[in-house]
This record gives structure tokens, C-alpha cells and sequence, in this order.
């Protein structure tokens, strides 16, 4: 096998088929010296330790790992580096991804499917995400089979994917129920002080005192943006609800050129950095382009 990184994706419909195929992928990774690491809710580490001849040579992170999307790509390159200064030559990594039939939610994460395609390509790393295919809604696994370049078979078999494609997904955004009712604050070129006041004063009867100070720090980061790399006029709009915060921040630019902004701290395009540390947030981070302009969309507390 090259080096590299060589992201595989995988189908099963019970215990047994997932066993089938997530023993073999472990096992062969430890009778070789390499380090496997998982990321797989307490039932199914449970089974897995079951399953396992040498539990104790896997590492366990838990389903925690997979909090947001940019977040575990750079906590998984923290890892990867980790075991490549210990002298491992290979790292395998499988884990539930989430969606909606795990009880998460997909958005975001088919950027995810996509971006570790580059953002890992340096690393020899093998992964498995496999998916549960009576819980994967048809849109989840279109964006698994597209971003895949290698199918793992029922057999245990890693394969070409005939259906992968190199091109960016582009992201289903579902719109937020609040978006339909009128903002309750509505600013023409806000500066952004202007932006964190107005965050603080729509979300602060709403909203715990983390995720209020992550909207105001996001709102800040997309209102500097817009003016700074965006093209004017600029806005944001807030709604808001007990539990719950919606911030549009909008400009008439374009966006964002590179496909992996907010995922990867791309230090050399503008906006590149606030983006990221935005994405690391404990909020849901929606970037949305329409002919009419570039929108960071931030939302806070229970999601619909």
C-alpha cells in the first residue's frame, strides 16, 4: 500500500456485519506495530473490547472526539503526530461520524468527508468510516460514496470506489425555522463592537454564558471579515428564541475561494484564521454563498 492517506468507507446493517468488518481492520493494524485508534460510542466500545484480542493495543478516544468538524481534523493531526514522533509507521482511525441516525447531525461533516481527502494526504494513515446503512439518511450516504476514493467490502476487501469524485461537495444548508420570521435586530454595516452588542443584547436572556460568549466571539470574527475582506454593504441580522440564537453576517463579496476555509487554518488567504477559530467554537457554523452575496451564519444553544 503507498504512503498517504487512504480514506476508505464501509456499509453494514447489524452487530455482525459491522464485526466483519472492523475486527479485521483493527487486528491487522496491531499484528503489525501500527497504532489504531477509535472513536465509537460506549456500546459499541464495549463490544469492540469484547470482540478484540488486544483491547489494551487500541486506543479509545470516544464519540466526544467527533465534536466539530474542524475541531477533530486538528485533533486528529495532534494525534497523528503523536504516534509518527513515537516511531509508528502507520496509524489506522475508524469512527461514527455524525448524523442524524446516530443522533447528531450531518451538516458540516460532508465537508469533512471531503476536506481529510487533502488536509491528512501527508500522513500514513489508513481510516475506516463506516456507516450503518439502516440509519444513514440517501443524502448522507451520496456524500459518503462521492468522497471515499476506497470502498471496504462486505468481504473485508479494500477496493477502488468507482463513484468517488475530487469535487467539493457543496453542502446542504437547511434553513433555520427563526430565519422565517422577521430579525429581531437588523444592522447596515455594523462595526464589530456594534456586532458583539448586538449579539450580547439578543442572546444574553437566551442563551448559557459559554455559547453567548462563542456567538459574540463568532459574530465579532465574521463582522471584521466582512469588512475587512468582504465587499460592502454589510449586515447582521439576529433572531432569537428561548434556548436558541440565529446571527446572519452577510457582505456582497463572493466568499471564501478556498474550498477548506474554516476548516484548516489557511494562515495565507485572508479570513483564513478567524474562520478556523470560528469553527472551533461550540456553535453551528453555516457558510453560505447566493448570487447575492457571502453569509456566516452562527447559531447557538438547540437546534432544530
Amino acid at each position: 500500500m503507498t504512503a498517504g492517506h487512504h480514506h476508505t468507507a464501509g456499509f453494514y446493517a447489524s452487530d455482525a456485519e459491522f464485526r466483519a468488518l472492523i475486527v479485521p481492520f483493527v487486528e491487522e493494524g496491531t499484528a503489525a506495530g501500527e497504532a489504531v485508534v477509535l472513536g465509537y460510542d460506549e456500546r459499541k466500545s464495549a463490544l469492540l473490547r469484547t470482540w478484540l484480542s488486544e483491547p489494551d493495543a487500541v486506543v479509545f478516544v470516544g464519540p466526544g472526539h467527533y465534536s466539530t468538524p474542524a475541531r477533530t481534523i486538528a485533533d486528529y493531526r495532534r494525534l497523528f503526530e503523536h504516534h509518527l514522533a513515537r516511531g509508528v509507521t502507520r496509524i489506522r482511525i475508524a469512527g461514527d461520524v455524525p448524523h442524524e441516525g446516530n443522533g447528531g447531525r450531518f451538516a458540516g461533516w460532508d465537508r469533512y468527508e471531503w476536506a481529510v481527502n487533502t488536509v491528512w494526504s501527508a500522513y500514513p494513515v489508513l481510516s475506516a468510516c463506516l456507516y450503518d446503512a439502516t440509519l444513514i439518511s440517501p443524502y448522507v450516504r451520496e456524500v459518503v460514496e462521492r468522497t471515499h476514493p476506497l470502498l471496504l467490502s462486505p468481504a473485508g476487501v479494500i477496493e477502488a470506489n468507482a463513484r468517488y469524485t475530487q469535487a467539493h461537495p457543496t453542502p446542504v444548508i437547511a434553513a433555520d425555522p427563526l430565519e422565517s420570521t422577521p430579525p429581531l435586530i437588523d444592522l447596515t454595516n455594523p462595526s464589530p463592537v456594534q456586532a458583539r452588542r448586538a449579539v450580547e443584547q439578543a442572546a444574553r436572556p437566551h442563551l448559557p454564558a459559554q455559547i453567548l460568549d462563542d456567538l459574540v466571539f463568532g459574530a465579532s470574527e465574521a463582522a471584521t471579515n466582512a469588512i475587512i475582506h468582504g465587499r460592502p454593504p454589510t449586515s447582521i441580522r439576529i433572531w432569537s428564541t428561548p434556548g436558541r440564537v440565529v446571527v446572519h453576517v452577510t457582505d456582497t463579496g463572493s466568499g471564501p475561494r478556498n474550498p477548506l476555509a474554516g476548516l484548516m487554518p489557511v494562515v495565507k488567504e485572508a479570513g483564513g484564521l478567524g474562520l478556523w477559530l470560528t469553527h472551533q467554537l461550540d456553535i453551528d457554523v453555516a457558510l453560505i454563498t447566493t448570487p447575492h452575496g457571502f453569509t456566516i451564519r452562527l447559531r447557538g444553544g438547540k437546534l432544530d
